[in-house]
């Protein structure tokens, strides 16, 4: 398990991914969806760390890594890690942020497994610049600050 000090630097590592690949012309859009969302997914990973704890209603105790909850959950129902993030994301934050997170989530598989039924091109063709935009910048900043990282 990683530190809260490991996933804010890896949170911020991607985001700054992110935002380069924006910036520099926007030639690799997917990946830049892709950077945006494992940027969110560090800084949620970092902010189970911090207080007040999050909480689960089928979880007793703290959790402090997503990877761990299976283990603790042995005798309820086992979720992929995706499904509890998005769990305790709904059960602990605005509906904002949990929104937020779930656009990059969606969008970060499309460009990945090219999930959407409407990928007729590439995932780097598929994504408009006006859709990278408002995942990097807005769907990202939402969820940084829900997450209490401004």
């Amino acid at each position: 398990m990683s530190s809260r000090s490991i996933h804010i630097q890896q949170a911020k590592h991607n985001e700054a991914l992110a935002k380069e690949l924006v910036s520099s012309g926007y030639r690799y859009k997917d990946w830049a969806v892709i950077a945006a969302f494992y940027a969110a997914l560090h800084y949620f990973e970092a902010r189970l760390h911090d207080e007040p704890p999050f909480s689960h209603p089928r979880l007793n105790g703290r959790v402090f890594h997503t990877a761990d909850i299976n283990s603790q959950a042995a005798s309820q129902v086992r979720y992929s890690v995706h499904r509890w993030r998005s769990e305790l994301l709904e059960s602990n934050c605005a509906r904002d942020t949990w929104q937020a997170y779930g656009n990059l989530r969606d969008a970060s598989e499309t460009a990945r497994y090219h999930s959407s039924g409407g990928i007729r091109s590439t995932a780097h063709n598929f994504f408009t610049q006006g859709e990278v935009d408002r995942l990097v910048s807005n769907c990202l900043e939402t969820v940084k600050a829900g997450l209490g990282f401004n």
